[in-house]
């Protein structure tokens, strides 16, 4: 008769917490036999298993290549400050508040 494997065992060799193997029987993510409350496991069928969870390692990420150099990142900029910056709100360099004799916004 064949050997299953319980909870404790298979969480000893995989080392993985026991609260994972039962989550992971509950979703269906690890094969596994339910006797009643009881959880087994088929050492073939997680070596199986085992298998099919390696992954090819991902090739090395190629670099990106620039789209545009850095005066098209300054001409951005600039075209952001125009549109926020406008006469009515004032140049970002001026602060109305502190100017000699003016007591715009302050008393």
């Amino acid at each position: 008769m064949k050997q299953y494997l319980d909870i404790a065992a298979l969480a000893e060799r995989l080392r993985i917490k026991r609260s994972t193997l039962y989550a992971w029987a509950a979703q269906g993510t690890i094969p596994h036999l339910k006797l009643g409350r009881l959880l087994r496991f088929d050492p073939d069928e997680i070596q199986a298993w085992l298998h099919d969870q390696r992954r090819n390692p991902a090739p090395a990420p190629t670099p990106r290549r620039r789209r545009y150099g850095t005066d098209h990142v300054d001409d951005l900029i600039a075209q952001a400050k125009r549109e926020v910056y406008t006469p009515f709100r004032g140049k970002p360099d001026q602060d109305r508040a502190t100017r000699k004799g003016d007591t715009h916004g302050s008393v």
